[in-house]
């Protein structure tokens, strides 16, 4: 094969597949756009030995409350049925979550079920 089509045959390939890790990444919530000072700019952080256990639960709470913040898009403390189906993990959790069926949940009921949506 001529090396040209082999790199277009390469490219057809590949683009798509990158299109949609990339689209699951926003999806879950795990893309981070970058700030206007930082862009173009790449931070790491090193672990540290005092890394403890709270600290990653405090990351979990983070990571939650975001999660739950980014669902709620009317902004009303709550998540109805129809925000938590914007996320496949709450929408399969959603009998769990609202266990008492009131047809929405608080905050403090998502971070409850937190375990139930990974």
């Amino acid at each position: 094969m001529r090396q040209a089509f082999k790199s277009m045959l390469m490219t057809a390939a590949l683009v798509p597949a990158f299109a949609l890790a990339a689209t699951a990444a926003y999806a879950a919530g795990d893309y981070k756009s970058p700030s206007a000072s930082t862009k173009g700019t790449t931070t790491t952080t090193p672990a540290t030995p005092h890394d403890t256990t709270s600290s990653m639960k405090s990351g979990m709470t983070t990571s939650i409350d975001q999660r739950f913040d980014r669902l709620d898009v009317n902004h009303d403390g709550k998540l109805s049925a129809t925000e938590a189906a914007a996320d496949p993990k709450v929408h399969s959790a959603w009998k769990k979550i609202d266990a008492d069926n009131k047809g929405s949940v608080s905050k403090a009921e998502f971070q409850a079920h937190a375990s139930d949506m990974r």
